[in-house]
Formats: C-alpha cells, structure tokens, sequence
C-alpha cells in the first residue's frame, strides 16, 4: 500500500506503473499462493506466455517452480534478461514446449493468444492473471469456449496489486482492486 500512495501523491499509480512497465506488483504472498497453485497442477515445467522482462517467472523460478517464459517481443537491455525470456510467439511457444500448464498474466486481449492456448491440445490448465476492465477479463475466448471449464482463484486474486488498481486514500481506506486470477481447465 505504501507504494501506491506514494505513487499517488506524484503522477498516480497508472502513471507510474506505465512508466516502470509493470501490471503486477509482485509481493510474497502473491508469489507463494501462485507458485502452490501451479506446483498442484503439474510437477513438470510451465509454459509463461507473453512474460514481458520475465520478472514473474524469475519469481516464481525462485520458488522451485520449474518455468519457461517466452514473448514474442524481449524487452529490457540487460543481458539476464535476455537469457531468461526466450523470444517467441505464444504459437511458437506451445509448439515447441507442448506444455500441459501455462500462464498467461495480462495477455493483451486481442493479441488471439487466449485462443493459441486454448486450441494447443497439450494443455490441461491455463492460469489467467489479469485485471476486469470494463467489466471485461481477458478476451471473449476464455469465456466462450465449451472445451474449457473456469474456476476463480480468490486465494490468488486477493494478493494482486495491478496498474488497474485505485487506493481509495488514508490507511484505513481500502484499494479498489481489479486483478482477478482464474483457471481454466480442459473438460476430459
């Protein structure tokens, strides 16, 4: 919380999360709910798709959670980042890995990777993090598809610190939070 306020009393918390390139601020306790979770559904390796610089990955690497990122478009100049996202489309990606998990945080909605991931017949869950817009999380894919199940994660959700989110104000005033995490799961 002490983050978004000092944000807010600058440019604002959008403001300076759009400058710091970040959707997700990472805390412990978002990184230990999701990291469970992803260990429950598979003891193999984990596709991250449209990872960005990869700092989720990293985090949930540090976990024993063993991950893959990938996006089509590595961003950031350091080398280590370099190293750590493999620069591919999310097509790519699951052609290449066939995973049955992947994580998807704040795929762009009209990007047709929701769709990618659906169709990938390797995958048995897809964990979605993001942040209801408009009333709006994630494409009309996740939720038009009858081959796949969804399931909200409060236990997830309930950590996520989003770029969407609005501190109220004063320390006894909540944060208008609109993260949600989700899992989508393939009917057997």
């Amino acid at each position: 919380m002490h983050e978004i306020e000092a944000a807010e009393e600058g440019c604002g918390w959008l403001s300076a999360c759009e400058e710091a390139g970040r959707f997700l601020l990472l805390s412990r306790e978002l990184i230990a709910a999701l990291s469970g979770l992803l260990r429950s559904l598979t003891p193999g390796r984990i596709l991250e798709v449209c990872a960005g610089r990869g700092e989720l990955a990293e985090a949930l690497a540090a976990t024993g959670v063993h991950i893959v990122a990938t996006d089509s478009h590595v961003s950031g100049s350091s080398a280590r980042r370099q190293r750590t996202v493999v620069r591919l489309s999310a097509s790519e990606a699951l052609r290449r890995y066939r995973p049955a998990v992947v994580l998807g945080a704040f795929v762009p909605f009209d990007s047709g990777v929701d769709a990618a991931v659906m169709a990938c017949d390797s995958v048995l869950h897809y964990v979605v993090l993001g942040a209801r817009v408009g009333g709006l999380l994630g494409s009309a894919m996740l939720w038009q598809n009858p081959n796949w199940g969804a399931e909200p994660m409060p236990e997830i959700s309930r950590w996520m610190l989003t770029r969407h989110d609005v501190w109220l104000g004063g320390a006894e005033r909540k944060i208008l939070q609109h993260g949600e995490a989700w899992v989508f799961r393939r009917a057997q």
